[in-house]
């Protein structure tokens, strides 16, 4: 199937508690990218949260949507991770994913973040967050009802793919249904 991939624990971000326990993952625990093309990379927003959509349908739980500013976050985080050629929670300017969330105008009851790197599909990487205890449990929020996803390439770094997925719930339900 596929090369395991070591994950570092993702943080489910709750209510206004604070995100604290997220490191970076020591470098000799994620493997570099098979030599594929970059080309043949790519992300389908709507088959990404039909996958997890199903996932999360097996286990009684209901589907998320996507949301442009949950996007726009996942986009950012895989920028810099990309940038900088690593996988971490933490943004090269010390933000954390509630921040993230936060400054693209998202108001958030729940934010969580999951975050991949060197994997060729997505099939691989939700693979390896079903695998990865903390990044199952932000998958399998029930509270979530939204989500945005992003896969940023760089061929010329050692991981060439950086993925991230944000899964939320805004504070006010009404932006539930956008």
């Amino acid at each position: 199937m596929s090369t395991p991939v070591k994950f570092i624990f993702a943080c489910p971000v709750l209510g206004i508690l604070a995100l604290t326990a997220c490191a970076e993952a020591p470098a000799n625990k994620i493997m570099p990218a098979k030599r594929l093309a970059i080309s043949q990379v790519t992300l389908k927003p709507d088959e990404a949260k039909h996958a997890i959509n199903a996932y999360r349908a097996e286990r009684g739980l209901k589907p998320l949507v996507i949301e442009k500013l949950l996007t726009r976050a996942a986009r950012q985080h895989s920028q810099d991770l990309a940038k900088r050629d690593r996988i971490s929670h933490r943004g090269s300017d010390g933000s954390d994913p509630w921040g993230r969330v936060r400054s693209t105008g998202y108001k958030p009851r729940l934010a969580a973040e999951n975050v991949g790197a060197g994997q060729m599909s997505f099939s691989e990487v939700l693979q390896g967050w079903k695998d990865s205890p903390g990044h199952n449990r932000n998958l399998l929020l029930s509270d979530a009802t939204q989500m945005g996803i992003a896969l940023v390439t760089n061929p010329a770094t050692r991981y060439r793919t950086f993925w991230t997925l944000v899964l939320g719930k805004p504070a006010k339900p009404e932006l539930a249904a956008r």
